[in-house]
């Protein structure tokens, strides 16, 4: 039987690709792998991912509530520093007064008496300069030893107390003002990365 050449070149170059195919496991042309998965790999697939969801939920929301209360203990102590600077630059005496039921905080002018933080701005008996709520910080609780200071602009002294911020899981930071005017943040067990004990 005559092959022409080309015919020889041609049937040569298909046994050689299919050897090839053989040798690397590559798949005939027109064969397709239609294995899938399995109901009981499924099955394992979604157990899996259920017990990671169990295990990562509750530290996702023990993560949130304790920034929730690093900024909120933050921000107080950041007010209480800036109402004793602005007492000094405007020479006049600052207020700062707390409601904790359910908590919040404002500064006012009046020297004499408390501002009240649940009343809007241009309503009477509200705090002129600066107010915050609670319910900025989810699962935040405040209790306090004052329900406000004053700020002297000559001495930049203030009437001590102390304000405790305790979270639903129950970590607790403490911000503590002394008569000097100073302010410091500490963690009443100790236990809060980032904060000195308040026994120290």
């Amino acid at each position: 039987m005559l092959v022409s050449k080309t015919g020889f070149f041609h049937h040569a170059r298909r046994r050689r690709f299919s050897a090839r195919d053989r040798a690397f496991g590559t798949p005939h042309r027109g064969v397709t792998d239609s294995r899938g998965f399995t109901l009981l790999e499924l099955l394992v697939v979604v157990s899996v991912l259920a017990v990671l969801m169990l295990i990562a939920v509750p530290s996702m929301q023990a993560m949130l509530t304790r920034n929730h209360l690093k900024a909120a203990a933050q921000s107080i102590a950041e007010d209480l520093q800036w109402t004793r600077s602005e007492a000094i630059k405007r020479n006049r005496t600052l207020r700062v007064a707390f409601d904790v039921q359910p908590w919040c905080y404002g500064i006012g002018e009046d020297a004499t008496a408390n501002c009240d933080c649940r009343l809007a701005p241009e309503e009477e008996g509200a705090c002129s300069l600066k107010r915050r709520s609670g319910v900025d910080f989810p699962d935040i609780g405040l209790s306090a030893t004052f329900a406000g200071t004053s700020f002297d602009p000559r001495r930049a002294t203030a009437n001590n107390g102390t304000l405790t911020l305790t979270a639903r899981n129950g970590s607790s930071l403490k911000i503590v003002l002394s008569r000097l005017g100073r302010v410091r943040i500490c963690s009443p067990s100790g236990a809060l990365a980032g904060y000195a004990s308040c026994g120290n």
